[in-house]
């Protein structure tokens, strides 16, 4: 009876290590591969970093369009017709 009780816990223990393990094992992985990704993530902002930083320094020239440039009308369209009214309205003597 002692046998088996003992047989029984170097099972229960071989099992714990054993989990143990296995859970280690897999948390190492998962943070290794985060590890790997943090470092990836630093590189590449170093590299936007860098190339944001050099594109600061050139000269930027502006391209001019084609197209001809649209010209403002000389005068309100809405003025022009307020005048308009107010003459006629003077001809007529209501103002």
């Amino acid at each position: 009876m002692l046998r088996r009780a003992l047989a029984v816990l170097l099972l229960v223990v071989v099992a714990v290590l054993a989990l143990r393990l296995a859970v280690g094992f897999v948390i190492g992985v998962v943070s290794a591969v985060l590890w790997i990704v943090v470092v990836a993530a630093l590189v590449g902002a170093a590299l936007w970093a860098r190339s944001t930083l050099k594109s600061s320094r050139r000269e930027r020239r502006v391209k001019r369009s084609p197209a001809p440039a649209v010209s403002a009308p000389q005068e309100d369209p809405i003025a022009v017709e307020m005048r308009r009214i107010t003459e006629q309205l003077r001809e007529q003597g209501r103002r």
